[in-house]
């Protein structure tokens, strides 16, 4: 096609990766095989005009050929933040991972959230931070945290509708990361529905989840244990190159996704005439 042969282009790997993730977004091939067409014909037009010897089409030269790229990919985090977690969200076209934010503010124990979220996924940070209410001695927190305070989580890409139950775990972790002021571990990503209780509930697209953290460099995936069957969809080669952490509560993400652990509040010592007291008997 397009009057060339395998003496006059060669275009390497890693452009072909470059066309993938930057210049197409879809569940089967006829984009890429127009991209690459494209890149094809730029390169016999060329040869028209004369110039000899083999085209190497490297991922510098893709720009060239095709513009300025259509998608762009999450930035990698660089270090471990407080209240920002990696979630992991599934769409038509693959997974994808999600950065949600939280962040507090005096105020009067006001929840905003932001970020083009859907009913689902707002009902999603409501329980999450019940959950961290009702977890709020062991968090070292004090029982009326929220009186105090106003809330705030946002999903980045505001423009992008997002809506399911999967985030509940990573609103859960940003949440409590910022209440307890505890850096998350920016080498993990999870996806899991919380319930008021912390309870760890199933999700779909494990396979496509598994891929998008393995994209963006992540090897540590944090799933409901309920999960552990969809490992099975998932090739052979991708499961050795991800560690994947299987939870039944999410007591048990955040020993897993916090920096440190969350340390439980000491009681605090009776009055120094008491405990006189109490040792002369």
């Amino acid at each position: 096609e397009n009057g060339l042969n395998k003496k006059l282009i060669e275009i390497t790997d890693d452009a072909i990766k470059k066309i993938i993730s930057q210049y197409t977004k879809e569940a089967g091939l006829r984009n890429l095989e127009r991209e690459i067409a494209s890149v094809c014909r730029k390169v016999a037009r060329k040869v028209a005009e004369g110039e000899k010897g083999l085209s190497v089409v490297t991922t510098k030269a893709i720009e060239e050929y095709l513009g300025v790229p259509k998608f762009i990919p999450e930035a990698e985090q660089e270090e471990d933040e407080v209240g920002v977690a990696t979630g992991l969200a599934w769409t038509p076209v693959g997974g994808e991972i999600l950065y949600i934010e939280a962040t507090t503010m005096k105020g009067k124990g006001n929840l905003t959230l932001t970020g083009h979220l859907g009913e689902v996924m707002k009902e999603s940070a409501h329980a999450a931070l019940s959950y961290a209410r009702s977890r709020a001695k062991m968090l070292g927190l004090a029982e009326d945290f929220y009186k105090e305070l106003d809330i705030h989580v946002h999903v980045p890409a505001g423009a992008i509708p997002k809506d399911g139950p999967s985030a509940g775990v990573t609103m859960a972790t940003a949440l409590i990361s910022t209440l307890t002021k505890t850096p998350v571990s920016k080498d993990i990503a999870m996806t899991g529905e919380i319930t008021l209780r912390g309870r760890v509930l199933p999700i779909g697209g494990v396979k496509e989840k598994a891929l998008a953290a393995l994209r963006a460099k992540i090897n540590t995936i944090i799933l409901p244990e309920r999960n552990k069957k969809d490992i099975e969809e998932i090739p052979k080669d991708i499961q050795k190159k991800l560690k994947f952490v299987f939870v039944r509560h999410m007591d048990d993400v955040l020993k897993v996704a916090l920096k440190k652990k969350v340390k439980a509040v000491k009681k605090p010592l009776r009055p120094l005439g008491k405990r006189i007291a109490a040792a002369a008997r």
